[in-house]
């Protein structure tokens, strides 16, 4: 069976919206297997397939998720839609500054709320890949539902559609804050990532992924999202896992950018005043050469670190 590939609609809606729903993303045996290593994994009677073991809201076994097996990192039709997105340029994303290894999803289980729980929409997300000092690289990430969420209020990924569009204005604005700074500073320091929404019109209400098991939602790296509530009065279970891609080279570059100096030394901040008694850390300074490595750039062609079929010209640098 030929590997799915995105057609030129989805990569224009994509490019649009900054999210995809892709339906069918993961095989049908494969699926299977990974329900039935999810139901062996639960510990303390839990059994997803019996609502009156669950516990309510977020769950996970003792010891955390094991990785599931075939990896969804793997899978072909990831691995197909990725070298569309990025050519070779796009690998897994990994703690920052560490070799390139084999990566583990992160897995998420969310149980329903309490009965009668009044579900509320969320009001506010926030970017992945900005902890502090690390910046840019970040690209993309896949939200795989392993079992149906039919209803918005059942626990689904929530993000705000066109709000990549959104982020990449801002930091145009202040490229200097794309270190994540910006999580220090007006107006997101006190208004949260939803201060950068308000002021753009463009900017959708918030949508909660639905979808049957084995679809997904495909992600720009700055749309804005959050995790949302299972209050959907369901007897059902929201099952995800995440993969998320980074731009190789601009990865690469982290050690760089904490540890700039040529003996190795790790940049540290400013000690504490009594002015700023807490400053963030791991910033480099505005003047520093490391300012300049790619993995800071924020292009005015968003698509410009993708692949030609999004626009890119550097996907494969």
């Amino acid at each position: 069976m030929k590997s799915m590939q995105l057609s030129s609609a989805q990569l224009d809606e994509f490019k649009a919206e900054g999210a995809l729903p892709i339906q069918g993303l993961i095989p049908a045996d494969i699926l299977a297997g990974w329900q039935s290593q999810m139901r062996a994994a639960c510990t303390d009677g839990v059994d997803l397939g019996d609502p009156d073991t669950w516990p309510v809201g977020r769950y996970a076994p003792e010891g955390g998720w094991p990785e599931l097996g075939p990896n969804l990192y793997d899978v072909d039709n990831l691995q197909s839609i990725v070298e569309q997105l990025g050519g070779d340029a796009f690998a897994p994303s990994h703690p920052a500054g560490q070799p390139w290894t084999r990566q583990v999803p992160m897995t998420r289980v969310i149980l329903p709320s309490a009965p009668g729980s009044e579900w509320v929409a969320p009001v506010d997300g926030h970017l992945d890949g900005y902890a502090t000092g690390w910046g840019g690289g970040f690209m993309a990430f896949f939200a795989v539902l392993l079992w149906d969420v039919s209803s918005a209020k059942g626990g689904g990924t929530a993000y705000w559609p066109r709000s990549h569009l959104a982020n990449q204005r801002y930091f145009l604005e202040h490229p200097e804050q794309f270190d994540g700074s910006y999580l220090f500073t007006e107006p997101v320091r006190s208004g949260g990532h939803r201060a950068l929404l308000d002021r753009d019109p463009s900017v959708g209400e918030v949508v909660c992924m639905t979808g049957r098991a084995g679809d997904a939602m495909l992600f720009h790296g700055l749309t804005t999202h959050v995790g949302s509530t299972n209050a959907a009065g369901s007897q059902q279970p929201r099952v995800a896992q995440f993969a998320r891609y980074s731009h190789r080279e601009m990865r690469q570059q982290a050690p760089m950018v904490m540890f700039p100096d040529k003996d190795g030394t790790p940049w540290s901040p400013p000690a504490h005043t009594a002015d700023d008694p807490a400053p963030a850390t791991g910033f480099l300074p505005l003047d520093h050469q490391g300012r300049k490595l790619k993995r800071y750039d924020v292009p005015q062609n968003l698509w410009q670190y993708w692949s030609p079929l999004l626009g890119g010209s550097d996907a494969t640098t």
